[in-house]
This record gives C-alpha cells, structure tokens and sequence, in this order.
C-alpha cells in the first residue's frame, strides 16, 4: 500500500483541481473521509468539489459542511486533474453522479481509497485495505507517510476521528486493530474534538428515535431456535409518526449494532424499514463466525463480514422470507 500512497502524493502535488466523490446515503465514514481530506486539500492549496447524489444525513449535522456537496456539479466542465472515490466498494455505490458522468471518470486518473473487502479496484491508482477499520483510519495512515501534519486542522481531525470511530463501533468491532488505535490517538494529538462524536451518535437520544425503537422493540421476532432476531417496519405506521422521511434512517442509526446483536443468545440480527415511497433498507450484524457480507452480496449489497446491507424494491416480506432463507443456509453450511 506504500506505493500507492507515494503515488497519491505525487498526484495530488501535480493537481489543481480535485473532484471527491463517496457513497450514497452517507454515513460517519464516508461523510468524515470526504470533508476531513477536503479540508487537508484545501490547506494543500488546491481547488476541491464534491459530488453525491444524496445530501448529509441530519444525524451528521453536528460536523455540517453541505456546502461542499454540490448533487448538479457539471464535472466535464469542472474538469479535475484527479478523483477520489471514497469508502465505495464499486461504481454501483457511487449511483446517477458516476453513471451520469462515466464517460469523464474513464477519461480521468481515478484514485479509490476504500476498505470493503468485496472492492474489485476499479481506480487507476487503488488504495484499498480490508483490515482498516474505515477510511478515515487509511487516510491518517496517509497524513502520515505524506507527513501531511501542518496541513491538518482541528476540524479535519474531527472529520477523520468520527469516520475511524463509527466505522469501529467505538473500537469495539473486529476490524479494530493496533493502528486503528495509534490512527485515533494521533488524530486526538492533532486537536480532534473526540467527545462530539461520542456524544451526538452514541449517547444523545431523540424522542423520534425512541418512538421508532419503541416500535421496532415490540415487532422483534426471532428464528432459527433463537439465534437469528430481526424486525420488519411498516411504511404506515412510521408516517404516523409524522417523521420526515430525511430522519428515519437517522432514527435507526446504532438500533441493529447496540441492541439487536448485543441480545444474549443471537447470532445474526437484521432489520428492515422503508427508504422511499418504492425502496427497502435491510441491514445486518453478525457474530464474528457469521459473514453477512456474503448474504447480503447475494441480494446485490455490499459491507463487511459482520455488519452488511443492500437496498431492495421487494415486498417487504418476501424479502424476509428469502433473507431467513439464506440464514438458515448460512447455519448450516
């Protein structure tokens, strides 16, 4: 990866303008990768846009910089000299803002700087490692070996610091490792105000998210002699709440990492709630001898071996039925 990284360098000292670009419906990793090396960029004298198809999720808003985001960037006449893809496992993921513009991408040196195991590399230069915890853990592996420090403000630190600590689960995941601790203490040595995300994602609690968790507590249904739990929402129900459909993904962040898998006995967990008016949501945890990735790759999703996900235009239950399908396949093979 030490190749890579010079090569990153050498790139980005000859480039003017830089196009980021990460997955859609960004969570802590893909938002604080993007905006932290924003922000060295910028420090670095470099012009820098980016581009995604959704906005910041409102749970991030405590790190609010939506301004860099612009959704109906004209790439072609930005016309960078570089792109970054960040913490997105393939082209797929990166939605209408590649499709659309695909014919620039495949002209442009492409960097993809990434941590999905399933990532096939489709950058001209990739920096990819499956045992990082997050990108945010990559990118201050790079600070570092480009001796980026002066170039790093606090606020930069607290991008890569929420990145590196929600993709961790606060260090508590397997894909924690002796990096992913000296990665967060040198981030906290270049000034990263570590309490904030600490306390916005995992401590504070809205009524909304106790009204859904509430809900979902009382649709949990277990399988498979108790080992697998899961909960499917209903659409009608959660417009009752009167929530705006911007918050709801909000409003089950850490509900599958903190309460489902955590209950004594389970194995796999997984929950499933509405995105759109026509798309689904299904998300997994797992027990370290689970891979859910594979499950869930199965459905055309991504992820890691104990926390996955896809997205699906199915009825709700037939998705249940295929998912505890696959399952029930998984304990047995």
């Amino acid at each position: 990866m030490e190749k890579q990284i010079q090569k990153l360098g050498q790139l980005i000292k000859k480039s003017k303008r830089i196009l980021l670009i990460n997955h859609i419906r960004m969570d802590g990793d893909a938002w604080g990768s993007l905006w932290g090396l924003a922000l060295i960029l910028q420090n670095l004298k470099k012009e820098v846009k980016a581009i995604n198809d959704t906005p910041v999720p409102d749970i991030l808003k405590f790190l609010w910089e939506d301004k860099m985001i612009e959704p109906e960037l004209d790439i072609e006449q930005y016309n960078p000299d570089l792109i970054i893809a960040l913490d997105s496992s393939d082209t797929e993921r990166l939605w209408e803002s590649y499709s659309k513009w695909k014919h620039v991408f495949e002209q442009k040196h492409v960097v993809v700087i990434d941590h999905h195991v399933s990532n096939p590399g489709y950058g001209n230069t990739n920096i990819i490692d499956p045992a990082a915890s997050s990108v945010c853990e990559i990118i201050t592996i790079i600070l570092e070996q480009l001796e980026y420090y002066e170039y790093v403000n606090p606020k930069a630190a607290t991008f890569l610091y929420t990145g590196l600590q929600t993709d961790s689960n606060m260090y508590f995941n397997t894909n924690t490792r002796s990096s992913t601790l000296r990665a967060g203490a040198l981030l906290i040595d270049l000034w990263a105000d570590f309490r904030l995300p600490i306390f916005e994602l995992y401590k504070k609690r809205t009524q909304s998210q106790m009204k859904v968790w509430q809900y979902a507590l009382s649709h949990l249904t277990y399988h498979n002699s108790n080992k697998v739990c899961g909960c499917v929402l209903d659409r009608k129900w959660l417009e009752n709440l009167n929530i705006p459909e911007s918050e709801i993904s909000g409003c089950f962040k850490w509900f599958i990492s903190e309460i489902l898998i955590n209950i004594e006995g389970i194995q796999i967990a997984y929950l499933l709630y509405p995105l759109d008016s026509w798309e689904n949501k299904i998300s997994m945890r797992s027990q370290k001898w689970y891979n859910v990735a594979e499950i869930c790759e199965t459905f055309g999703g991504w992820g890691h071996t104990q926390a996955a996900g896809f997205e699906s235009d199915w009825d709700r239950r037939a998705i249940e039925k295929e998912l505890l399908k696959k399952i029930s396949t998984s304990f047995t093979s």
